[in-house]
């Protein structure tokens, strides 16, 4: 049977009429030319082109060549798309090594595409009246892309981690560039056609037509070190995302660092001038190599995931100009060992659950005018044994190295990755969020008679801990709460359920296995009750 193989459409939507099962599962090298439209890629070319295969353990795809269909190249330039401006997604995990986009589009698609990620996709072609491209991120062996002089946005990750593109043309059109568009691409200098209004090349970096923002840096620029020029106001969204620069010099009068700025590259220190006014989140995320950081004084707030999964960052001083942490911003910094708060922050902001990473956390001590903390705060450390705050603090108390509310109704967090067992002082009527979670040695909690309320995901990730009594002064718990990996048995001393809250439901897969021993009189009362009655409910022996 011919490998190859061209087919002329006067009438788009019918290619199924020209091909054969056989001839769609054996085609090597497909031309269409004519009219072609939606129908066709999604009844036609979605199958010669959608790989089979599997996942295996760490979630990548592993394509079976045996039922893949054997379609390497696909060229429509010669065909016009006839159903709209976007072509259609299709080609899950495309194995296409060559693919020539048709003309009358003006964008790649609607959401996605299924080119990403495809390890044999060599070449693409795109149109002119291209307007918008994106789709392609992480092919690494995509090379040689031309765009057109239509184009006007390059969008989001459209060719972040193709590694074998070196070069690229910006063209004179383009008004909208995604700083993550090129990240981990091996580009070393950047081109920008000199009549483009909105963005110049300056050695190579892209910066916009006034020079007040920098925003693309190529990842594979040909000096470790690089020095911002002077004027420079903003360092733009994802702007050295996945390069390979280890040291950047930042110039007096920048004032803000957009969101994503540095995430996953290889810089290694940086001094941030007291003119940045802000940094975005997620900015210095999965900076592997970072080691130390001077932050801005004049920063009012550290953001979401701002330096987490830095695991070389050992020292971090926080300016008394910043009010707000938000508690995912030292997030997986293993290495931490230093944090220090000075007086001026006034809240940790409460994120949810955070994973639980054994860290090397050595020193935290809280100043004088925090006023709001989240539960189990920074307690995931076994060299920090105790928690020091400022005694003028008039929120927070550190009673025994735990921090208390000042009154000491309120735990909030138990210090020591490796603590075995804790008593809960007499007083405490509240155990907040999440005080004893992923601490996996902890094998006994005892209660404190004056116990009221347990709130959320206080025993998450608590691996050792099997038993638990729940004296009768508690009133009320979160439907989270007793959620542990092996606690299989609760000892209720109160005859009267406490009052469930949360998202209860009827069942609850986590509890189906736990057992709840209960006074005899109270055994119908805890299976009726909303949220008991997901437990083994058993009558406990005097």
């Amino acid at each position: 049977m011919e490998k190859r193989k061209v087919i002329h459409l006067e009438e788009a939507n019918t290619l199924s009429n020209f091909l054969t099962k056989e001839e769609r599962e054996n085609i090597v090298s497909l031309k269409i030319t004519g009219l072609i439209g939606h129908r066709d890629f999604e009844d036609v070319l979605d199958e010669m082109c959608d790989a089979c295969g599997e996942y295996d353990e760490y979630d990548n795809f592993i394509p079976d060549s045996e039922l893949t269909p054997a379609l390497r190249h696909l060229d429509l330039g010669e065909a016009t798309y006839a159903d709209g401006e976007g072509m259609p997604y299709f080609g899950f995990h495309a194995q296409l090594e060559t693919f020539i986009l048709p003309k009358g589009l003006t964008t790649i698609g609607y959401e996605e595409t299924g080119f990403s990620e495809s390890d044999m996709l060599k070449k693409i072609v795109l149109p002119d009246g291209l307007k918008t491209v994106f789709g392609f991120n992480s092919c690494p062996n995509l090379s040689g892309i031309i765009l057109p002089d239509s184009v006007e946005k390059i969008d989001s990750f459209a060719f972040a981690g193709c590694k074998a593109i070196s070069s690229l043309r910006i063209p004179s059109l383009v008004k909208e560039i995604d700083g993550s568009c090129f990240a981990d691409c091996n580009i070393s200098s950047f081109e920008v056609d000199e009549n483009n209004p909105y963005y110049s090349a300056v050695e190579g970096v892209v910066f916009s037509k006034d020079l007040s923002t920098l925003v693309a840096f190529p990842s594979a620029y040909s000096n470790k070190h690089y020095v911002v020029p002077l004027g420079t106001k903003v360092i733009g969204f994802a702007a050295f995302m996945d390069s390979h620069i280890e040291c950047v010099e930042l110039p007096g009068g920048l004032m803000r660092i957009e969101a994503d700025a540095f995430q996953g590259s290889d810089i290694c220190r940086l001094d941030m001038p007291d003119s940045v006014v802000s940094v975005g989140e997620l900015s210095f995320r999965f900076c592997m190599n970072l080691e130390n950081i001077r932050l801005s004084n004049k920063l009012s707030s550290l953001p979401r995931q701002l330096f987490s999964g830095c695991p070389k960052l050992r020292d971090l001083n926080v300016p008394s100009s910043v009010k707000t942490i938000y508690y995912s911003a030292i997030a997986w910094c293993d290495g931490l060992e230093n944090l220090y708060l000075q007086d001026g922050l006034e809240e940790i902001v409460d994120e949810g659950p955070m994973l639980g990473v054994k860290g090397k956390l050595k020193t935290v001590s809280f100043p004088a005018t925090i006023e709001k903390a989240p539960g189990g705060v920074f307690n995931y450390s076994p060299l920090l044994k105790e928690f020091k705050m400022d005694p003028s603090n008039p929120f927070f108390e550190v009673i025994d190295g735990v921090l208390c509310s000042k009154d000491g109704k309120t735990l909030y967090s138990v210090p020591d990755y490796n603590r075995t067992s804790y008593q809960v002082p007499e007083g405490v009527e509240v155990i907040a969020e999440r005080v004893f979670a992923f601490l996996p040695m902890i094998e006994t909690i005892n209660l404190s008679s004056t116990l009221k309320i347990i709130k959320s995901r206080v025993f998450q990730g608590c691996k050792s801990l099997r038993s638990l009594v729940i004296p009768a002064s508690v009133v009320q718990v979160d439907v989270d709460a007793l959620w542990a990996d092996n606690l299989k048995t609760i000892v209720m001393e109160s005859s009267l359920p406490p009052e469930m809250t949360g998202n209860v439901k009827d069942e609850d897969w986590r509890y189906k296995d736990a057992t709840l021993l209960v006074p005899p009189d109270a055994v119908a009362a805890y299976k009726e009750a909303p949220g008991w009655k997901c437990f083994i409910v058993k009558q406990k022996k005097n």
